[in-house]
């Protein structure tokens, strides 16, 4: 087979994530360009540079059978997205979620110029700031639902993972995730139950029925392990998200747009990729 030089651009669209996985996959596997790694010995890998758009991020079965780690994995992954994870005592050089609500701040301001600045989205340890970036965007997205107007969408809804002072000088073990970015694109609305009054006279207070707004995520990484880690990935990574920006401003995630630049298949996994099949998906969840 003829693999390109160069590793290709490929666009995927899907309706769920098993899909979505499944066609990632396949076109790695047919298309992408042999690339060799250096893990203490050369290791060759299939990549691809990967755009794939999942238009329902939350449609159930989230997991593709065929994945190798199988539920028992990925309820421990999960955990890994937990606030009250203890990433350390577990051995790892670094922990997503505690990236994203303890990310170090260093700053020359003063320290009643940087508590002006950022109010309480921060806490002090020793000598280190750090920032909560998933509660000022959560913050920050319920402030512009709240005030209303036309004005919703913002290109400033981002967080980062990277820290340049640790990632740049250490040989293994920087985070593959690199950034998120939100996006806002219907208000929710208090709809009135039609019966309201009646039923606030009899005691009943919750009569709202709301009416979800509707919002996606952009998620970029610089490297991922395709095969055996991009579907649980991608559940830990979205359930999380869910929960802390989305549902506590009422807010359906409608799609999510992932990037890649190095999206690969290990050479030991390449026979046992092969059989990933191609996921069936109910007519009626076809977007047209």
């Amino acid at each position: 087979m003829n693999r390109p030089k160069y590793p290709p651009i490929k666009h995927i669209q899907a309706t769920g994530l098993p899909e979505a996985y499944a066609k990632l996959v396949k076109v790695c596997l047919n298309e992408g360009a042999i690339k060799k790694r250096f893990y203490g010995k050369p290791v060759n890998t299939l990549d691809i540079v990967s755009l794939t758009e999942i238009q329902m991020p939350l449609l159930e079965p989230m997991l593709h059978p065929d994945f190798p780690t199988k539920e028992l994995h990925l309820k421990e992954y999960e955990k890994q997205w937990e606030r009250d994870y203890d990433w350390k005592k577990q051995g790892f050089e670094y922990n997503y979620m505690d990236r994203l609500i303890k990310y170090p701040v260093v700053s020359t301001d003063s320290e009643e110029k940087y508590q002006n600045l950022h109010g309480n989205y921060y806490k002090k340890s020793d000598q280190f700031r750090f920032i909560n970036q998933l509660k000022v965007i959560r913050e920050n997205i319920s402030k512009r639902i709240e005030k209303g107007g036309e004005c919703l969408v913002s290109n400033r809804d981002e967080a980062i993972t990277w820290i340049p002072d640790r990632d740049m000088f250490v040989s293994e073990d920087q985070p593959c995730l690199q950034r998120l970015q939100f996006f806002i694109y219907g208000y929710p609305e208090r709809l009135l139950h039609p019966h309201e009054e009646q039923l606030k006279e009899k005691g009943y207070i919750k009569t709202e029925l709301p009416k979800k707004g509707k919002a996606e995520v952009h998620c970029m990484w610089r490297s991922r392990d395709l095969y055996s880690a991009w579907n649980s990935n991608m559940i830990g990574l979205i359930k999380m998200l869910n929960k802390e920006i989305f549902e506590p401003n009422n807010l359906e995630l409608i799609r999510v747009v992932d990037f890649c630049n190095s999206l690969h298949i290990y050479e030991s996994d390449w026979e046992a990729a092969k059989n990933v099949k191609q996921i069936a998906i109910n007519p009626q969840f076809q977007q047209g």
